[in-house]
């Protein structure tokens, strides 16, 4: 991250046109100065939009970062590891193998690193700004609603970082909050900022999200995916307070802080003084159809305008696509959807038969324009794993029957029972190989076939050579 910068703007929000759909309209603009750009509420609007156009790309949550890389790392699919007709090596099966210190899987890491240090750079320079210009903008309310955006981005951004460079928890024989890990980058700088331990990046990822959380509070009202024109711009889809709220859970559970996740979700979820703030809904059988996003549990996602036609790439069976198809072994899907009968599970209809009669891909997002970034269902799980005794089987029974199954017995492994609905909801969302991080799984993928000898080697990417030959990180 050592690298010469200026008071300009690092990207093109000409990125916004081809990349995230248009939530507002608004001008491209290239290497505006800060100090012209941020002389208005529209200036801080649009260095807001540049943060997700980045966050949009392909190298990130548009594809690697969801239902490409990571979800080749969680090995869900079979055809990375095969040879095509034509004898050419898949794209991805370098990372199927694990081999991040091939050539293309280099670069392919050294991307994901530079657009997210890139987004938390403008943020930075926003964040600069916005309390020497806060007379800009047209209320105390929107002021706080953009702060706390930026500041909830910059935390997010981090945390995956985090999660992709570092040690879990529960690695390091139990000590992995004290390993070494990632710089936050919390100062618009081009000095090298120091590497800390996991647990400090924790930490300053749990200050950033609780300051947004308080700026947000009371401030957000909640709408869904809706459309709106009023000065809060779509916050229902984008990080609002909920977004914040899940985060919060996710990050806390992460840190093997079980009480404060479980606290968290239970906001979400609605189970605060028995009220319910939010309106978010697990799907039912009747608002599936045709909704394979299930978009009554959406709490925040990505608009991604072109999201049909980077993922048919992947999941399109044609003459073109024999090295690039992610698809899932016959008996994969059978792991994971009809074990014990689950036929009746509404997620299995993600899958679609390939013409090779023995295997599957994904058709959770033909004809999307959106991927997902948190989801209710998420945060039934963290209160499954959180909560003790009935309270915890509740929680995953109740997430069960939205998804057309039935109850477990509270007799019944728990921790077995919430993995397995783990990788039944995540397929394509990239959370599963944070899932097997988190858990330091030694066996994994839709076959459970995979072994994990040496969780260090797999689960902690490794952090590219430029900033550990220039910046301030050991290995």
């Amino acid at each position: 991250m050592k690298k010469r910068m200026n008071k300009a703007i690092i990207l093109s929000l000409v990125l916004m046109l081809t990349a995230c759909n248009n939530w507002l309209d608004v001008s491209p603009k290239s290497d505006m100065k800060a100090d012209d750009l941020f002389l208005t509420e529209a200036g801080f609007r649009d260095g807001l939009i540049g943060v997700y156009a980045l966050m949009c790309r392909e190298d990130s949550y548009a594809r690697d970062l969801t239902y490409g890389y990571l979800d080749v790392l969680a090995q869900y699919y079979k055809s990375p590891h095969q040879l095509t007709s034509s004898g050419y090596e898949h794209n991805f099966k370098k990372a199927a193998e694990y081999n991040y210190k091939e050539t293309a899987e280099e670069a392919r890491i050294l991307a994901i690193w530079q657009n997210h240090f890139t987004a938390i750079a403008n943020i930075n320079l926003a964040l600069e700004y916005i309390d020497k210009k806060k007379d800009v903008f047209s209320s105390e309310d929107i002021y706080k609603i953009y702060k706390g955006e930026f500041l909830a981005l910059r935390a997010f951004l981090h945390f995956d970082m985090l999660r992709l460079f570092a040690s879990s928890a529960s690695m390091d024989n139990g000590n992995g909050l004290n390993s070494m890990a990632i710089p936050y980058v919390d100062v618009y700088t081009n000095v090298a900022r120091p590497q800390l331990t996991v647990k400090e990046v924790l930490e300053k990822v749990k200050t950033d999200l609780l300051a947004a959380k308080g700026l947000m509070k009371g401030l957000e009202v909640f709408k869904g995916l809706m459309e709106s024109s009023d000065p809060q711009y779509n916050r229902g889809q984008r990080m609002n307070y909920y977004a914040v709220t899940a985060l919060l859970a996710r990050v806390y559970l992460y840190g093997n802080e079980r009480e404060l996740a479980l606290a968290q979700a239970k906001e979400i979820i609605g189970e605060v003084n028995g009220e319910n703030p939010t309106s978010y809904e697990l799907a039912n059988s009747s608002a599936t159809s045709g909704n394979p996003m299930f978009s009554s549990e959406l709490i925040f996602t990505l608009d991604v305008q072109k999201l049909k036609d980077l993922s048919e790439v992947y999941f399109t069976e044609n003459s073109n696509s024999v090295s690039s198809i992610l698809s899932m072994s016959s008996s994969g899907k059978a792991n994971i959807f009809n074990s014990g009968g689950l036929e009746s599970d509404f997620r299995s209809s993600w899958m679609t038969l390939g013409t090779d009669g023995d295997s599957y891909v994904l058709g959770k997002y033909k004809d999307m324009k959106y991927i997902p970034m948190f989801k209710l269902s998420e945060l039934y799980l963290i209160a499954a794993e959180t909560a003790t005794g009935s309270e915890a089987y509740g929680y995953l029974n109740k997430l069960r029957n939205h998804r057309g199954l039935a109850n477990v017995a509270p007799t019944a492994d728990l921790e077995d029972n919430i993995f397995q609905e783990y990788r039944r909801e995540f397929i394509g969302e990239g959370q599963m190989f944070f899932y097997y991080k988190r858990k330091v799984m030694q066996v994994i993928g839709a076959d459970n076939n995979i072994a994990i000898k040496n969780p260090n080697a797999i689960y902690n990417l490794p952090i590219p050579t430029n900033e550990v030959d220039f910046g301030n990180i050991k290995k």
